[in-house]
């Protein structure tokens, strides 16, 4: 799963890459819940960045209430079943998009302790997941907005021995396969969906602060690497 991730990232080395008139690159941009709905870059199917709300809400679903319920199942998207269920069904036929990040958080559990992870790219300074997006109406604004949720696939070696519960982790796409991951026919579609290659992510573990719901956690430190030694660890 992935529910927080970073975006340390200036948007000069997005520019060069990629096309966009105007983007929202959240300043500062270390750690990003997911259950807080934060509008966030992904690439569109024509190359551009655009923003998207985090937390797919099916364009049929058209209650505020259900709405509100709904973004956060949208999260994550299991890429086996994403194709058949209702929830996801529309957006992955239509609208294969990819999400921007620096890295991500994960958690190990050693008995009654979770120990977070901060995992990213050894030696890109973008990591990419593959996702996808729908449209629907914000009942609050009358917007038509975007939002978008990120395809999970099952760990790698890495994050099987640091996500060792779930063992899963998001799809992760190389940057040479960004583009036909984005025109490809939906039959085609998951063979970008599987586990990241071994020697592509590294990990270190983080600051256990970040356990705590009351901390803020969009600074610097979060993705600090710090070192644990036995009896120091927090509860989650």
């Amino acid at each position: 799963m992935c529910f927080s991730y970073s975006i340390n990232i200036s948007s000069e080395q997005l520019q060069s890459k990629f096309n966009f008139n105007e983007l929202i690159l959240p300043t500062p941009a270390f750690h990003f819940s997911g259950f807080d709905h934060p509008s966030l870059p992904i690439i569109n199917q024509h190359l551009e960045i655009e923003n998207a709300q985090w937390g797919l809400i099916p364009n049929w679903c058209k209650e505020t209430e259900k709405q509100l319920r709904l973004r956060d199942l949208g999260l994550n998207a299991r890429a086996e079943t994403a194709f058949e269920k209702p929830m996801f069904k529309t957006a992955w036929q239509n609208n294969p998009i990819v999400i921007i990040a620096s890295g991500f958080f994960e958690w190990q559990t050693k008995g009654n302790k979770k120990i977070p992870y901060y995992i990213y790219p050894k030696e890109n300074k973008i990591l990419y997941f593959a996702g996808i997006a729908d449209h629907f109406i914000d009942n609050e604004s009358g917007h038509n907005t975007c939002s978008f949720s990120i395809l999970t696939t099952r760990a790698n070696d890495l994050l099987s021995e640091i996500h060792n519960t779930k063992k899963r982790m998001p799809v992760v796409l190389l940057e040479n396969e960004i583009e036909d991951w984005l025109t490809s026919n939906e039959s085609l579609r998951n063979k970008w969906c599987k586990p990241a290659p071994e020697n592509y992510l590294t990990a270190h573990t983080v600051d256990s602060r970040i356990n705590k719901s009351s901390v803020h956690k969009n600074e610097a430190w979060v993705i600090e690497s710090v070192q644990y030694h036995d009896g120091q660890m927090e509860l989650f």
